[in-house]
């Protein structure tokens, strides 16, 4: 019995042995195994087998020999398992970094044709048509006295004193129905004229400014507001019925006196005369507040029972550090607020003096008053 069981021992020897001829192990310096295909490569890093004296036991992932060539897929990370699997495809495994691709730095070519313009050469931009035309500050009808030319704009800020309807600058002694050029003051052509300063212009009365160059003179503007049919239709009704054209304030200040045919409107370091409204219909009283654009009253003609034309006389006093309170041309104020008000610019012409209804130089007669 002895010798059986020991026969039997070699035996069970001989055919472990064979089997283990096909388990190599790198660097056991046996003969290559004989089959051809030796297998999946054990990847880099990857841990071998327990060495050949540690029961397989004592592991903690035992190993286990594929049935044929083609290694079973785990699903398991070699590099922590212990296992001999394959590496699993970058492309499969989120736990794998995905192989460098190299990046083309070179700007893509635009194929899109180009419909872009050409270049056009620029152009000057149109020019902003004037709403009104005048002529230089002291350029006076011929005859009517010597103006004052070296103006500023004494009231940059204020408001035109007629509200909306159109307005003309000029004379209303030595113009169309004024009393030395005579005639009709509803004439056409007293609307359609270009302004004209007759601040400075000759008047009888001892009235004078250092602003002038002599004394006897005109101390404001003449201002002739709507139409030649406005004018016909104003000349129509009674004097204490009109109210076609509305005057307003030019600035925020306080009335501080009427006159028989004056209302004086007192703002910040000037004084405005506003002449000849319908006293009768006038829109404030004296010491009362207003502001700029508020309404006062209404173009007419009153001058104390003696004749005058239908329009507004303006005025602006200022207290300057040489004079103290003196007149101070209106003009270029009244301009520079008219453009503001129609929104557009005036339109300067030549500097000339010019005549009204002759065509030679105004001669006042010996004896006559003017005193408007």
């Amino acid at each position: 019995m002895r010798h059986v069981l020991t026969a039997a021992a070699a035996a069970l020897f001989l055919t472990t042995l064979a089997a283990c001829d096909f388990v190599r192990f790198p660097g056991d310096g046996g003969p290559p195994p004989e089959t051809p295909d030796a297998g999946p490569a054990i990847p880099p890093g990857a841990p071998g087998p327990p060495p050949p004296d540690v029961d397989d036991s004592e592991l903690d992932t035992p190993v286990e020999t594929p049935e044929d060539d083609t290694p079973a897929d785990t699903g398991t990370d070699p590099s922590t398992d212990g296992t001999t699997t394959d590496p699993v495809d970058a492309t499969t495994d989120p736990d794998t970094p995905p192989a460098e691709v190299p990046v083309d730095t070179t700007p893509p070519v635009d194929t899109t044709p180009d419909t872009t313009e050409p270049d056009t050469p620029a152009t000057d931009p149109v020019p902003v048509e004037p709403v009104f035309s005048y002529y230089a500050p002291g350029v006076l009808l011929a005859g009517s006295g010597g103006g004052f030319s070296d103006q500023v704009v004494h009231a940059p800020d204020m408001v035109f004193p007629i509200k909306s309807a159109p307005t003309v600058l000029q004379s209303q002694v030595f113009s169309f129905g004024g009393g030395v050029a005579g005639g009709d003051q509803c004439d056409a052509r007293n609307f359609a004229a270009a302004w004209r300063d007759n601040f400075c212009e000759t008047r009888t009365a001892n009235r004078t400014t250092p602003f002038c160059p002599v004394a006897k003179i005109h101390q404001g503007q003449d201002i002739r507001v709507g139409t030649a049919d406005d004018c016909k239709e104003l000349r129509r009704q009674s004097p204490a019925e009109r109210g076609l054209h509305e005057v307003v304030a030019v600035e925020d200040g306080v009335i501080s006196s009427i006159g028989t045919y004056t209302v004086k409107l007192r703002g910040d370091g000037r004084i405005y005369n506003y002449m000849h409204m319908n006293m009768n219909r006038l829109a404030v009283t004296a010491g009362q507040q207003v502001k700029a654009g508020d309404l006062l009253g209404y173009v007419s003609n009153d001058f104390g029972g003696t004749a005058t034309t239908i329009h507004l006389h303006f005025e602006i006093l200022q207290n300057t550090a040489e004079h103290g309170w003196v007149h101070v041309p209106p003009y270029l104020s009244l301009v520079a607020a008219y453009e503001r008000r129609e929104n557009g610019p005036g339109e300067l012409l030549e500097s000339q003096v010019g005549v009204a209804s002759v065509e030679e130089a105004f001669v006042i007669p010996e004896g006559m008053e003017i005193i408007e």
